[in-house]
Order: structure tokens, then sequence, then C-alpha cells
């Protein structure tokens, strides 16, 4: 018996109650209460328990973001591999993209976090190696798609930024007067047209031109 007590202290869970809850479970729950109203209170409603009983299972806050950004990531649709560097990397960053899109609030709270999720890092890495096995060099593969997430993560959370609205006036509306007198009338139209248009529209012109640019400086070339 005093074994037994010993063996249950030592993983931290008092004498006689049993676990109610796992780690995928909360994961679970984060993301049907959604990022946007994530705290453990929500999570412990959600649960039907104390928040106070989620420290068993995770250290913080922090930690529970991290849990559900995983189980994002787990439950995501990847894209298979198409042997050819540009299509795989244009396609991986279509799906972070959409994965963004579709849970409000990820990508504030990715941003926030003082490390990056292990299923990040694990994409990542897998995305590097399918590089590295279509002739590019280790680093070369490692800019590459660090430029490609960066890329999509920093024009979706932009575009979240454009698409708020302050004092019910939209943002890209109210920014746009002026204009002329501004920049003059070259520009004017040009910077009306990139308030107005979707996010989307110019992500795929920056993504095109992007892996143009890895086509030309990274990409592993034919031998003459």
């Amino acid at each position: 018996m005093a074994e037994e007590t010993q063996k249950r202290r030592a993983v931290g869970r008092p004498p006689g109650r049993p676990s109610r809850i796992s780690r995928r479970a909360i994961a679970d729950a984060a993301l049907a209460v959604g990022f946007d109203n994530l705290t453990l209170s929500t999570v412990g409603r959600q649960l039907n328990i104390s928040h106070s009983a989620l420290y068993r299972h995770i250290a913080d806050r922090e930690d529970l973001v991290i849990l559900a950004i995983d189980r994002v990531l787990q439950r995501a649709e990847w894209p298979e591999p198409t042997g050819e560097w540009r299509a795989d990397l244009r396609e991986e960053a279509w799906t972070v993209w959409r994965l963004l899109n579709d849970h409000p609030g990820l990508v504030q709270e990715f941003l926030r976090l003082s490390r990056y999720p292990p299923e990040i890092m694990h994409r990542f890495a897998e995305i590097v190696q399918r590089l590295i096995d279509q002739g590019f060099t280790a680093d070369a593969a490692f800019l590459a798609a660090d430029t490609v997430y960066d890329l999509t993560v920093d024009v979706f959370s932009r575009g979240q930024q454009l698409d708020r609205r302050a004092g019910g006036v939209p943002f890209r509306v109210s920014s746009a007067e002026g204009l002329s007198e501004t920049v003059g009338p070259l520009l004017a139209p040009l910077i009306r047209t990139a308030l107005t248009e979707p996010t989307e529209v110019w992500f795929r012109r920056k993504l095109a031109l992007v892996l143009d640019g890895i086509a030309l400086s990274l990409s592993p070339k034919d031998p003459d």
C-alpha cells in the first residue's frame, strides 16, 4: 500500500483521484472554445471542471495555447508531396493560410508565444527535408521554407490588422482618403487598390514573387 501511494505521488496525482482528462481532451476543448476566447476558465467550463484542475496537465496559459496550436496542426490535411519544390511550397503556404483563416485569433496567439509549438517545428523540418531531397542545399532549403512561412504569417496578420474597424469605419476606406494629395496621383490608385482588394489577392502575388526569387537564387540548378 505504501509503495502504491508513493508511485501516485511521484506522478503528481493525489491518492485515490484518477485523471479525468487528457492533454488531447484539453486541446480539443480549447479549439471548441476558440482562440479568441481561450482562457483556462473557458476551457475548464467546456470540460466541466475547475480551471485549477487544468494545472495538473498544463503549466500555464501559454502551454494551453501551444497545446491547441499543436492540435490544429495534427488535425490539418497537409498536401501530399508532388516531387516539384515550387508546387510543394505553394501548397504548404496556402494550407497554413487556410488554417489561420479557419481559426480566428490563432495568428495573434502564435505571434505572442515565447517558443515555437513542437508540431510547427516538426512540420517545418519535414518541408525542409523535402526540399533537400529535391536537390536544395540544407542552408538554401531552410532559407526558402522559412521565407515562405514568414511571408504567409506576416501577410495574413497584416491583413487582419487592416480588417479591424475603428469607430465603425473600415480602416481600408478611411486610410485611402486624401492619398492623392499625400503621395501623388500615380501612387494613389495603387494604394487604394492595395487597401481594398482581398488580402488573398496580394498574398498570391507576393507568394509568386518569392517563389520566383527562390527559383533564381536558391533552387538547384541544372548542370550546364
